[in-house]
């Protein structure tokens, strides 16, 4: 296995941590109790991104509308961009830039290898209205990474082994564009945090795991369980916020169900008026926001983690199609809402014949029900 996978997430003896002991799990993977000192126990990020982090805790993430790949209904894949404000005032915060492949984005999307490189914009004009390759040159505060499919054939499957897991690292800083996707991982000693999926994926609750950085270099604390509902996305966007509940994760709630919320809130909002529902209906740009719990008391790196997270959730969730409405070969797709189970997604879609007389609802993958 490449050396990310072998990872000790320990704990740093001079913070304090909550009760419990290591578990082991597979892939030779420690998680230790968190650490609940109320400081990161390896500060990594600069001083101005970790300011921001701690003072904010109410986060708007809004991810930009794709029109090339809006007009071709996907047949152009771009790469994404997320505007992120803070909810309290709507200042602009973070922008988060994805870089990827284009081979990689057309063959495998959402399942490609990619980066997302986090930016701070706090005090920036006219961050919104700027193009992704003046974006792109900005300099770059934190950096994800997510292994896709040309490496891991079986990404997106129902979850049997580690090659069916969804796994993101993030990272202090730029990584050097030689770095491959997957290569740097947790034992890159810029790392600060990591999310992966348990066994069999939270069976029929979506579920993704994080960890924070302790005392050394691929030594990790457990954090935070996220957690969402089975039935999600399609029509039911322009109708319910969907809601994802973000909670304290000890070494023995590694592989349960929590759903408590008593750490932050993640809410795929529903539109807000009518240019919003038709950007809901026609392609895969949403908006999330993320409330963290003051009591929960998380340090900057911990927040930048389950921000990242939840740019993963995307990925994972929310970009499956192009929307709820979509052509394909003359006919007219509406997904009515996608089933979550251990690991995989299957869309319920109505598909009309411009013939008529064949179409109907059934759960279908994305492939067959073209």
């Amino acid at each position: 296995r490449p050396a990310s996978h072998h990872l000790s997430v320990a704990m740093n003896t001079e913070m304090p941590v909550a009760i419990g002991t290591p578990v082991e799990f597979g892939a030779g993977l420690k998680v230790m109790p968190a650490n609940l000192s109320g400081t990161d126990a390896v500060p990594l990020i600069d001083g101005a991104t970790a300011g921001i982090l701690a003072s904010v805790n109410s986060f708007t993430i809004k991810q930009r509308v794709r029109w090339g790949e809006a007009l071709t209904q996907g047949c152009i894949e771009q790469s994404n961009v997320y505007d992120i404000y803070d909810t309290a005032n709507g200042n602009h915060i973070f922008v988060a830039v994805e870089r990827s492949e284009d081979c990689a984005r057309c063959c495998c999307a959402p399942g490609h290898s990619l980066f997302v490189e986090i930016k701070t914009t706090a005090g920036m004009q006219g961050v919104h209205g700027m193009p992704r390759d003046q974006l792109a040159a900005m300099a770059t505060s934190m950096t994800m990474e997510r292994e896709g499919c040309f490496s891991k054939p079986c990404l997106g499957c129902c979850i049997c082994s580690d090659s069916c897991k969804n796994d993101m690292y993030l990272h202090a800083g730029a990584l050097s564009p030689e770095v491959e996707a997957g290569k740097a991982g947790a034992a890159y000693d810029k790392c600060i945090g990591l999310s992966t999926q348990p066994k069999c994926g939270g069976y029929f609750t979506p579920t993704i795991n994080i960890m924070d950085r302790a005392a050394g270099p691929g030594e990790f604390s457990a954090l935070s369980k996220v957690e969402g509902p089975c039935f999600f996305g399609g029509c039911s966007e322009l109708c319910f916020d969907s809601t994802w509940n973000v909670s304290r994760m000890t070494p023995e709630t590694w592989e349960q169900k929590i759903n408590q919320g008593d750490m932050a809130i993640i809410t795929k909002k529903k539109p807000d008026g009518m240019s919003s529902a038709l950007r809901e209906a026609f392609t895969d740009s949403d908006t999330f926001t993320m409330e963290f719990k003051p009591e929960a008391q998380l340090t900057p790196q911990q927040k930048a983690t389950m921000i990242a997270s939840l740019l993963l959730v995307d990925y994972m969730f929310f970009e499956q199609d192009n929307g709820m409405l979509s052509c394909e070969g003359g006919k007219l797709k509406i997904t009515l809402c996608e089933t979550y189970c251990c690991g995989s997604l299957c869309p319920w879609n109505i598909t009309i014949s411009s013939q008529g007389g064949d179409g109907g609802a059934a759960p279908t993958s994305k492939d067959t029900s073209r």
